[in-house]
């Protein structure tokens, strides 16, 4: 799962990628901008995770993970133009966490125009309906050249609609995440990875002080179907280097009853429909991510390839049944172990065991 922090320069964003990695990158705001994104590889809190490694006792715990890239600010003034090698690494993400400039800085307002954080987000979202409105229009210029050559299948067919849609959406300045394909057509343009497609979480940085006023605009986000929230990047930054007893105390006077790091991890997962499945055993205890509504097999293929390939059986039991219980064996006597063929939609917490043959 790959997350990209994205807003124009400026805005907290490697303040707050810092406090979710433990890292020390410079935010200096007179820093020049850097080429290239910072990467880190974050675990996601489960306290289910430690609860199975206390049980099982494995050489090896494995909690499930997501990888931030903080992405050198994009679109700061009027006319500016994101380098292509920059917009094509930010359309390999799985979702966009888009931080707005939500504290006072009459410096560096003078230096970007940012205007409120509405209007930051208004225009970075203009910005990605311009680029995929380009590569739409281009794409179906193709496909219509293609027709004249006598190049008409019931697939590239399938793809003009999906794209005709898609146009007539962001000529309205929609983005596409608002737009609802059929399953053929949203396969048919998913090698696109459009920019207005992805899911979007908002961030409205600010001060400690200037919470209330943040929290205003995350509100109003929400109101219009974003997934938003307030934060005091330099506050949570300064938090994650703490030791943990002094970051709870600090934490439980803002009212903080999680770290960034944990309610980032969350919120990407919510997000992107994600949930988590286990495997356990003497060896190792692991979680993976798995999208909401994927199958058996699907969740197979994660493990390994030759477990999908393979596929017999899903040997599956509930991570609440065995914590209720206490063993597998007598989840075995009460019949809560259960064997689940292809289709069977795997659940948040299932503990799964693959039965294949190669």
């Amino acid at each position: 799962m790959k997350v990209a922090l994205i807003g124009l320069p400026k805005t907290g964003k490697t303040t707050i990628f810092n406090a979710l990695t433990h890292s020390e990158h410079s935010t200096d705001k007179y820093a020049p901008p850097v080429s290239e994104a910072y990467v880190g590889i974050v675990p996601v809190a489960d306290e289910r995770v430690d609860r199975l490694s206390a049980l099982y006792q494995p050489k090896k715990t494995i909690h499930a993970t997501i990888e931030y890239h903080d992405f050198p600010g994009i679109f700061g003034r009027e006319g500016d133009t994101a380098d292509n090698n920059l917009l094509s690494e930010l359309k390999s993400a799985d979702a966009f966490l888009v931080v707005l400039k939500g504290f006072a800085d009459e410096e560096l307002d003078s230096l970007y125009a940012y205007g409120s954080p509405l209007q930051q987000l208004n225009h970075l979202e203009e910005e990605f309906i311009l680029n995929d409105l380009i590569v739409a229009e281009k794409r179906l210029e193709k496909i219509e050249l293609g027709y004249k050559r006598g190049v008409k299948t019931p697939a590239i067919q399938i793809e003009e609609k999906a794209i005709k849609e898609i146009i007539a959406c962001l000529q309205d300045n929609r983005p596409l995440r608002l737009l609802e394909l059929s399953g053929e057509e949203a396969k048919a343009i998913r090698g696109f990875q459009f920019f207005s497609s992805k899911p979007l979480l908002v961030l409205v940085n600010s001060s400690e002080g200037e919470l209330s006023q943040a929290e205003a605009v995350a509100a109003e986000l929400n109101s219009q179907a974003y997934q938003a929230y307030a934060i005091a990047g330099k506050f949570e930054e300064e938090l994650s280097k703490l030791d943990s007893d002094e970051a709870e105390l600090f934490m439980a006077d803002m009212g903080l009853s999680e770290s960034i790091r944990d309610r980032l991890t969350h919120w990407s997962y919510q997000l992107l429909g994600y949930i988590s499945f286990f495997t356990v055993g003497a060896d190792e205890v692991r979680a993976w991510t798995l999208e909401k509504g994927s199958n058996a097999v699907t969740a197979a293929g994660k493990i390994h390839s030759d477990l999908a390939r393979g596929f017999i059986r899903a040997e599956c039991f509930k991570y609440s049944e065995l914590m209720e219980h206490g063993s597998e064996k007598v989840l075995k006597e009460k019949g809560l172990f259960r064997l689940e063929g292809k289709e069977y939609i795997v659940k948040d917490g299932d503990i799964i065991s693959i039965r294949f043959n190669v």
